[in-house]
């Protein structure tokens, strides 16, 4: 296990190519570095859209949520994409990411994502709650924690790069689709910018701490809300 080295860049493709665990236990510029990650992240995001938005056309991708969000006033849709929404996906996916294997922090974030799927009523929601109450179990095995631990201490690539994958997976939702195979395989490169995003609010989690992924969500939430307010 390495010490924390306060030094380390805050965004660099090093932490793409191998995630680490690594805080910054007492950062000078927290401002600075999520301004940093805020700005990497709407630019590539655009930069992702620009390349790939073509094949979300062609694939028969239609995005649905500027229309969802009309049904609201602007009172509801600020608290409802600045505040709930960062706040619910924090919890869900990026809540457990810490050097330390909590189980009871993965049951907690399953159990948020159980309620947030409740609407469905399907599979989603029933598998996530399952989920949830084997986590919740697990949690008084002293050995499976254990184990866990040192995996997840040695291992933060597999954790990182599957809730970063599943953020970005799940915003499919945003669009209507007429399901292919061809628009199955482009299915990530549509989702890409939602990706790339994913991966700025993991790094601003891992290395300042959860609140600092929920402002920083947040933060790009409003920006992109309030553009779109003003371009609307």
């Amino acid at each position: 296990m390495t010490p924390p080295d306060s030094t380390r860049p805050t965004i660099g493709p090093r932490f793409i190519v191998h995630p680490d665990w690594d805080e910054m236990p007492h950062p000078r510029r927290v401002c600075r570095g999520l301004a940093q990650l805020l700005g990497t992240g709407f630019l590539g995001s655009v930069l992702l859209w620009m390349i790939f938005g073509g094949l979300s056309g062609a694939a028969g991708y239609e995005s649905v949520l500027e229309s969802e969000l009309e049904q609201w006033s602007l009172a509801e849709q600020f608290l409802l994409v600045v505040l709930l929404a960062p706040l619910f996906e924090e919890v869900i996916y990026r809540l457990p990411l810490q050097r330390r294997f909590r189980p009871g922090l993965v049951a907690l974030s399953l159990a948020a994502g159980a309620i947030f799927f409740a609407g469905t009523g399907g599979f989603v929601f029933w598998f996530t709650l399952l989920l949830a109450v084997g986590a919740g179990g697990l949690a008084f095995s002293t050995d499976f924690r254990e184990l866990m631990d040192r995996r997840w201490d040695r291992s933060p690539r597999l954790p990182i790069y599957l809730v970063t994958l599943i953020f970005g997976l799940i915003h499919i939702v945003n669009f209507d689709v007429e399901w292919s195979l061809f628009a199955v395989l482009v299915a990530p490169l549509v989702v890409s910018p939602q990706i790339w995003l994913g991966l700025m609010f993991t790094i601003a989690r891992v290395r300042y701490g959860w609140w600092a992924g929920l402002v920083l969500h947040a933060g790009h939430n409003g920006l992109i809300w309030s553009i779109s307010s003003i371009a609307g």
